[in-house]
C-alpha cells in the first residue's frame, strides 16, 4: 500500500494511519520531491512519481489524490485508489463549484510568497478546522517540518492547475472516496458531484472531521479502507 501525503505535510503526517494497516499491508509511506528528506526537484510535480508502484493499492490524501489520479491519466494504473479529503478539481471552475474558491486560492498563495510559515500556520489552522479534534490534529501538524517556498509553489502549480475529472470519471481502476463532514477546504457537498461522475465510488463521510481526517480519525479512516479492500475480486 502506497500513502501519497498532501500539500506542505510530508509522509509522516500518515503515522496514525499506517498505524491501522501495518499489521495486514505492506506500507510505502512517500514524501514527495522537496519534502521531508525528498530532495527537490526543478521541474513540476506530477504522476511520473508513481510510476513505479503500480503493483499496490494507492491512497492519496487531498493533493496526493491528484497525483494518483495523474498518474493514472499517464498510463500508471494501480491496484485500488482511495482518495481520502481530496478530489480531482481542487481549485473552483465555474462549471465546478464544489471545491477551494479561486479568490481564497489567490489569496493564499500570495500569502506563501510574502511569508511561507506564516501562510503555513494558516494552512495549518484550515486544515484543522471543522474537526471534532481539531486541537489535536493542530498540534500534530505544528510539529511536521515544512518545506522550503519553492516546493510550496510547485505544489500550488499542481492544485491550480489540475482538473481530473475526465480521468475520475473514466478510469477503470476500483475507487473509494474518503471526506470529512466538516471540511473547510473540501467540501463534502462534492459527495454527489462526484458520485454522479464515477458511479462505481465507494463513498465514507466521516462525521465531524475536517480535511486532515487521516490524523483525527485515522482508524475510522483505516477500517472503511480494509471493508473497501475486501470487497474488491
Amino acid at each position: 500500500m502506497v500513502l501519497i501525503h498532501g500539500f506542505g505535510f510530508h509522509a509522516s503526517v500518515w503515522a496514525p494511519f499506517a498505524e491501522c494497516l501495518g499489521a495486514d499491508y505492506t506500507i510505502r509511506r512517500l514524501s514527495l520531491p522537496g519534502y521531508g528528506k525528498t530532495p527537490a526537484q526543478t521541474g513540476p510535480l506530477n504522476g511520473e512519481l508513481l510510476a513505479a508502484h503500480t503493483d499496490a493499492h494507492w491512497v492519496g490524501w487531498s493533493m496526493g489524490g491528484l497525483l494518483a489520479l495523474d498518474a493514472i491519466r499517464r498510463g500508471h494504473a494501480p491496484l485500488s485508489l482511495t482518495l481520502i479529503a481530496s478530489q480531482p478539481c481542487m481549485v473552483a471552475r465555474p462549471d465546478w463549484p464544489h471545491a477551494i474558491p479561486h479568490t481564497t486560492f489567490r489569496d493564499f498563495r500570495e500569502r506563501v510568497r510574502r511569508d511561507p510559515a506564516e501562510a503555513m500556520c494558516h494552512f495549518a489552522a484550515l486544515t484543522a478546522c471543522g474537526d471534532a479534534h481539531a486541537v489535536q490534529v493542530r498540534q500534530q501538524l505544528d510539529g511536521i517540518d515544512l518545506p522550503d517556498r519553492n516546493t510550496l509553489e510547485q505544489s500550488l502549480d499542481l492544485l491550480e492547475q489540475a482538473d481530473l475529472r475526465p480521468v475520475w470519471a473514466a478510469q477503470a481502476v476500483p475507487c473509494q472516496l474518503i471526506l470529512g463532514t466538516g471540511d473547510a477546504l473540501l467540501p463534502a457537498a462534492a459527495a454527489t458531484p462526484l458520485q454522479t461522475l464515477c458511479p462505481a465510488a465507494a463513498l465514507t463521510c466521516v462525521q465531524d472531521a475536517g480535511h486532515a481526517v487521516l490524523l483525527s480519525h485515522a482508524a475510522q479512516c483505516a477500517a472503511s479502507m480494509e471493508a473497501f479492500l475486501r470487497r474488491l475480486p
